[in-house]
């Protein structure tokens, strides 16, 4: 393992092991990112589950997707990760999921309501960006664009991408905005089985 990225490492299996348990993530799907004070990028690599991964899993690479040091591949969202560092100097990390309840949302082709007195005081604004293929360049541009606004996209179709300045924070806008699209649709249901106005 490369010296001095131990620590780091270690915090981004964490990281995904929680993604894991929460239910975040399911299967190989979902990647997780950290750029390190050089500037180069430790990312989850692809085809393998976030559940189990080892620190000597995560591929290593420049700003520019070439890879610093022989190892796994990198992530098929890539793009998404090194678009995401190039609008965001001030972001450190990227954590891109497939929550059932914010993709689930996705599908009617908006965002889910903000109101929340959780979301209100901890989310912060998330952004919506219209479907484009998975690992697409397209996709990419419009999640960095959309994400200078907004610590979050949920993506049509696909999941949700968070950018903090720490793993911590990214983890927490995104447990925080599957909740709030999960509490959004049990509104939704309550709506067609409960007359309005019905207390």
């Amino acid at each position: 393992m490369p010296k001095g990225h131990k620590r780091t490492r270690e915090a981004i299996v964490s990281i995904c092991a929680r993604l894991s348990i929460r239910g975040l993530v399911a299967g190989t799907s979902g990647n997780v990112s950290v750029r390190l004070a050089d500037g180069t990028i430790l990312v989850t690599p692809t085809g393998l589950s976030l559940r189990a991964l080892r620190p000597n899993q995560l591929a290593h690479i420049d700003a520019a997707g070439a890879y610093v040091a022989e190892g796994p591949r990198a992530t098929s969202e890539l793009p998404l990760h090194l678009a995401a560092y190039r609008a965001r100097a001030d972001i450190c990390c990227v954590v891109h999921t497939h929550p059932t309840a914010c993709t689930a949302w996705s599908k009617s082709g908006a965002l889910f309501p903000l109101d929340t007195v959780g979301a209100a005081e901890s989310l912060g604004p998330i952004a919506f960006v219209a479907y484009r293929r998975p690992g697409s360049a397209e996709l990419a541009e419009a999640c960095a664009l959309a994400l200078g606004g907004a610590d979050a996209v949920l993506m049509e179709r696909h999941g949700l991408s968070a950018v903090a300045g720490d793993l911590e924070r990214a983890f927490e806008i995104t447990d925080l905005a599957e909740q709030t699209a999960a509490i959004e649709l049990g509104v939704a249901m309550l709506a067609k089985v409960r007359p309005t106005g019905e207390a």
